[in-house]
């Protein structure tokens, strides 16, 4: 009988294992970022040609618009011409191995006073902030490249404050990422007390304006210098624990979107710090989602369905700021978090595959029009110009060629005329 069971039980967890087995393995299949989770391709910035080799940066999100990170070389196709062509394994790089291209990043620091309040974690938001932004620039620093940082302070003044104005001073305050300096102003900032009133789009605004002057070749490179490197990455990242706290809102904001319309190459993303309307809903027994007609500014005793207004986080509004531009939309109640989306912020500005290959028919002025194709997922075709005829020839074959040239030259010319002078020498003598 004991056998019996034991041998029953034996036969259902068997039976069992391979059902978890199964379920895993399916799960597996779920979670893979490249299991039909590709949402875009992109190539970005212009093919960069050198000789007869091309090569190519690809951008990729997924479902959620988020950069999709873990692909392989086995999820890309690319197509010159129409014609798929042979990567090879080693010309491939994923998102993480390629180096950045360049890039500057103006991170706008929200500084009203309600950066005073605790986070979910009870640290200051202010706190939390400059700490995420901390490991943003270290992280930065270890992805390598030339990534340059700004880290602007904003808010406007207030009673006992002369607030944070945002000029182009403070924009032009860029360190390397990895520069000390960058630390020490950290430091400088960690000392200053937030006090000042929210305006989310002077900041906004000012720092497109900067970026987008077309005079600053740091920004904006000549065509000869986008040819040889990638064309350097320009992004705002609006961290804000408020809302616009100015007449004329919605005036404001179309202004904002029309600015972002013309200046497509600036990518604006924005990070919420602090309750959701949903959280604060039933914090504070509201029927629905806080919204900007809950709020009280009022001093005295909280009347009910009513939020204080240093609590409400203008998340609607945050995410329209990011969406003309494709930036991220995120939202954050702790440190931890900040710091997690700092670090997809920075996965959407510098994550890009990259791609290196050998042009099939590299003719002179030659015009090719390439497109990528990841996991299904087709990109635009981006078009570049060949600059060389035919392939370039390894020294050796040069080397051999040279000596030919002076062989040549040496029987075909030199020796003839030799023997040619010493024949009128010889008849000069006889005469």
């Amino acid at each position: 009988m004991m056998r019996k069971k034991s041998t029953a039980l034996s036969i259902t967890i068997a039976s069992l294992t391979r059902k978890l087995s199964l379920s895993l393995l399916l799960a597996s299949c779920w979670v893979s970022p490249s299991w039909g989770k590709v949402k875009t391709a992109e190539i970005s910035g212009n093919p960069m040609v050198n000789e007869d080799q091309v090569t190519i940066r690809i951008q990729v999100t997924d479902e959620n618009d988020k950069p999709a990170m873990q692909l392989s070389e086995t999820d890309f196709q690319v197509l010159v011409n129409g014609e798929k062509i042979d990567i090879d394994p080693n010309d491939w790089k994923s998102a993480e191995e390629a180096t950045p291209p360049r890039a500057w990043i103006i991170v706008l620091l929200d500084m009203s006073g309600s950066m005073k309040a605790a986070d979910s974690r009870g640290k200051t938001k202010i706190e939390g902030a400059l700490g995420a932004i901390r490991e943003f620039t270290e992280l930065a620093a270890d992805r390598g490249g030339n990534t340059q940082i700004a880290i602007v302070p904003f808010g406007d003044p207030g009673p006992n404050c002369e607030g944070y104005p945002v000029n182009e001073e403070k924009l032009d305050k860029f360190f390397p990422a990895g520069d000390f300096k960058l630390q020490n102003y950290l430091d400088y900032l960690e000392g200053l007390t937030p006090c000042a009133s929210t305006n989310l789009y002077e900041p906004v605004n000012n720092a497109i304006r900067f970026l987008a002057n077309t005079d600053d070749t740091r920004f904006h490179p000549s065509q000869e210098e986008e040819s040889q490197s990638p064309k350097p990455r320009l992004s705002i990242v609006l961290l804000s624990d408020g809302f616009h706290n100015k007449d004329n809102e919605e005036q404001d904001f179309e202004d904002l979107e029309h600015l972002l319309s013309r200046n497509s190459e600036i990518i604006v993303h924005t990070l919420g710090y602090g309750l959701t309307p949903e959280q604060l809903q039933p914090k504070y027994k509201l029927p629905n989602p806080a919204t900007r007609a809950n709020l009280w500014y009022g001093q005295e005793q909280l009347p009910p369905g009513k939020v204080p207004a240093e609590e409400f986080v203008d998340k609607e509004r945050l995410a329209a700021i990011a969406q003309p531009s494709g930036g991220i939309a995120e939202f954050s109640g702790n440190a931890q978090d900040i710091a997690e989306n700092l670090k997809l912020f920075l996965n959407a500005l510098l994550g890009e595959y990259e791609i290196t290959y050998t042009e099939p028919n590299p003719e002179r002025g030659k015009s090719s029009e390439v497109k990528v194709v990841v996991d299904g997922v087709e990109s635009e075709e981006e078009s570049y110009r060949m600059s060389v005829f035919g392939r370039s020839l390894s020294v050796q074959i040069r080397v051999t060629m040279a000596i030919s040239t002076l062989l040549l030259i040496g029987f075909g010319g030199i020796v003839p005329f030799y023997f040619w002078g010493q024949k009128l020498k010889q008849e000069a003598t006889e005469d």
